[in-house]
């Protein structure tokens, strides 16, 4: 099955507000008491009167000096209106516009207070979800200062008040841990109109945010400002109070209203506790057209606000299975052998991105590792490779074991240490599995396996049986080696008759050279001979020698020219 991801394509076509005609509202906004000019205010107007769900006749954000400016575009009487988040909305007076006519409005709005209370929203676009009477008014009151976030960054986005670096990744993830194994990603830098936009929200209403095209062709869709905002949105999702959150954060749930049918999102829109300022929108596919069920396929979209007032989309990922159909076998030939064909997430395709904005490039929102690698006796371990699986990130350990890496994505991964001393038993030293946060220092400490560890992943067991012998055979390098060598090792085996008998019979076995150049042999009997032959692929001998396994435990022997 293909997957092709279509939730987020870069736009670089403005559409920078015009005033058609000269019907015009302008003012400052400033905060009450210290009559600071209030930067990132959401300002709108709307035919009068108000209270409609009808969509504003026009908005945007005041700029850096709380200055604003409107144009009507039609005639008749208005309201404006002036939130900033946090803050109880400010609602004009009705007042009538003529034509060619300029209005002053000026607007003072309270300061924001983290004790700030909620006000009271009349429940009218947000559906409550089978939401308990008491709860309805906060879902609305949450409601309005989340759309007040998103209706912020499409303002920001529309009138391109920002420049972004944006940066798009596509990973596989191991689908057990989601440790990433492979990334792409690409890096763009400009002004922006909307850097990351879905299909019209109507279109999602009828088609569905993920569906299958001929060809088993699977697109797939995130939600972004547009959508959010829509009428569409809100009619086809009903709306609840996350119970689960952080103490830090209050969330609004949403989900498919009962009738739907198509494949929708469900999710919560989580604002800081204190602001009330957008965080992020996590989602979750419902009826998502594919044979597997997993509360991991979703996304999320984060969010920014800049300290010029303007908000955008600062990160955000949808997160998709791989799926292989793979045979299953149960039963026996006496009762009779079931096959069934299951579909398995053999891994989950991650596609998200960036956008970090000219203002904050200074910010850190890439990470940093640091840490030591230490050997099995816990002293460092230099000269060894430490790299981040996905990444084209390494460095090499220093005399004390210490290394860093920086300018690392956010992620889950897994922390590889290769060394010689290990790459010449076919195994990385060390590998752990972290998980890296936006823009934070991490610190680690790595310990190469042991040999108990070593004997578990070579052999299956944690020491060497007493009646055994283990042992690692390197074949020196030889000009014009074939690609594919075989060692075949043999050995007498001597067995005790009736009547002290004893017959006397070789045996024998082909390992494969593997790409380390060498082989494992794990269950040898002890104090025996060995005799090994190099042959290619045809069976041709190539180089012989004689040797003699460790008496007891696990030994590496180099087996070098005559």
């Amino acid at each position: 099955m293909r997957w092709r991801p279509h939730a987020l394509a870069l736009l670089l076509a403005a559409l920078a507000p015009r005033f058609a005609v000269a019907q015009v509202v302008r003012g400052t906004v400033r905060e009450a008491g210290s009559g600071v000019p209030l930067a990132g205010v959401v300002v709108s107007i709307y035919r009068s009167p108000p209270g409609t769900a009808s969509p504003p006749l026009a908005a945007t954000l005041t700029d850096a000096e709380g200055h604003y400016a409107l144009s009507a575009g039609v005639a008749g009487p208005f309201v404006a209106t002036a939130k900033r988040i946090g803050v109880r909305q400010f609602e004009s007076a009705t007042f009538g516009l003529a034509l060619g006519e300029t209005r002053q409005l000026d607007v003072t709005l309270d300061a924001v207070r983290y004790d700030y209370t909620l006000p009271a929203v009349t429940v009218s676009d947000a559906t409550p979800c089978r939401a308990r009477p008491e709860d309805r008014t906060r879902i609305a009151s949450l409601w309005e200062e989340a759309r007040a976030a998103i209706t912020a960054s499409e303002l920001s986005l529309r009138d391109r008040l920002f420049r972004a670096t944006i940066t798009r990744y596509q990973r596989e993830l191991e689908p057990r841990r989601l440790v990433t194994r492979s990334e792409t990603r690409n890096t763009r830098s400009g002004v922006t109109e909307h850097a990351f936009v879905s299909v019209a929200a109507e279109s999602l209403a009828v088609h569905g945010y993920a569906r299958m095209l001929p060809g088993d062709v699977l697109e797939y869709f995130a939600p972004d400002e547009r959508v959010l905002l829509s009428e569409a949105f809100v009619r086809d999702h009903c709306f609840g109070l996350a119970r689960d959150g952080r103490a830090s954060e209050v969330g609004i749930t949403f989900e498919p209203v009962r009738q739907r049918r198509a494949s929708d999102i469900e999710g919560t829109i989580w604002l800081d506790a204190r602001t009330y300022e957008l965080r992020r929108v996590a989602f979750a596919y419902t009826n998502f057209p594919a044979p597997v069920r997993d509360p991991r396929i979703g996304g999320e979209v984060h969010f920014a606000r800049l300290a010029s007032g303007a908000w955008h989309v600062s990160r955000w990922f949808m997160r998709i299975p791989r799926i292989e159909v793979q045979r299953e076998t149960s039963g026996t030939p006496r009762t009779g052998r079931v096959v069934v064909d299951r579909p398995v997430i053999v891994a989950f395709v991650e596609d998200g991105g960036t956008a970090v904005s000219d203002d904050a490039r200074d910010a850190v929102h890439m990470a940093s590792l640091s840490g030591r690698v230490v050997d099995s006796a816990a002293s460092p371990l230099r000269d060894a490779r430490v790299s981040l699986s996905g990444l084209a990130l390494a460095t090499v350990s220093r005399g004390d074991g210490s290394f860093r890496l920086d300018r690392i994505p956010a992620g889950n991964y897994t922390l590889q240490v290769e060394h010689p001393d290990y790459a010449r038993l076919g195994l990385v030293a060390a590998e752990q599995v972290l998980t890296i946060e936006e823009g934070k220092a991490s610190l680690t400490l790595v310990q190469a396996l042991r040999t108990s560890q070593i004997l578990r992943q070579l052999c299956g067991y944690d020491q060497v049986p007493d009646s055994l012998a283990s042992l690692r055979l390197l074949v020196s390098p030889m000009p014009d080696a074939p690609p594919r060598r075989v060692l075949h090792l043999s050995w007498p085996s001597r067995t005790v008759l009736v009547g002290d008998v004893v017959r006397t019979r070789t045996l024998g076995v082909d390992l494969p050279v593997d790409a380390a150049g060498g082989v494992t042999m794990c269950d040898l009997p002890r104090h025996v001979r060995l005799h090994v032959e190099e042959r290619d692929a045809a069976g041709t001998l190539l180089r012989q020698w004689d040797v003699t396994p460790p008496a007891v435990g696990f030994a590496v022997i180099e087996l070098r020219e005559r």
